[in-house]
């Protein structure tokens, strides 16, 4: 039983490169494992003072034909769902990241119809800044964590670093 395995396996792992297909080969990057998307982040200023709100803002470029998945899936997708993750730093969350209003979406390569953007997408966040910080430069850095698909395949989950400063000043 053994052997008749260990054959089965050599013949079947010898034959394999013959019948694969790449899971890139749709996309027109040559380089598939390069994401569909691109991220900056940035904040609504540039300057602001001890006990001052700003909005923090995640822009999202996905390429022409592909889409990402909501924050916010529909019951039953949740494995789907987009991720912001934002690393620890001084200034203190006021709210719970908004995006624009999710399209329908019937997803070819999932199978089912999805929450989902396109084109241009920008995430925000409000912060404040606490009355006895420091003044000082600021970094917030983070990573979206996302899955892009084109309707006949999709990226395995990516997650793509964010960077940006702010400068807290006084009055």
């Amino acid at each position: 039983m053994k052997r008749v395995f260990i054959i089965l396996l050599i013949l079947f792992s010898s034959s394999l490169p013959v019948f694969a297909k790449p899971p890139f080969d749709k996309l027109k990057d040559p380089n598939p494992l390069y994401p569909p998307i691109k991220v900056s982040a940035l904040t609504n200023k540039s300057l602001v003072i001890p006990g001052e709100e700003f909005i923090f803002h995640l822009s999202v470029i996905v390429k022409t034909g592909w889409h990402i998945y909501s924050l916010s899936p529909l019951a039953g997708n949740e494995f789907l769902a987009t991720q912001i993750f934002i690393d620890e730093n001084v200034f203190r969350e006021k709210s719970v990241w908004k995006e624009p209003k999710p399209v329908l979406i019937q997803d070819e390569a999932v199978g089912r119809i999805v929450n989902g953007h396109k084109g241009n997408v920008e995430f925000s966040i409000t912060y404040l800044v606490p009355p006895k910080v420091r003044v000082d430069k600021y970094s917030i850095s983070g990573k979206l964590i996302f899955r892009a698909c084109d309707n006949q395949i999709c990226t395995l989950p990516q997650e793509l670093p964010f960077h940006t400063d702010i400068l807290v000043t006084k009055k």
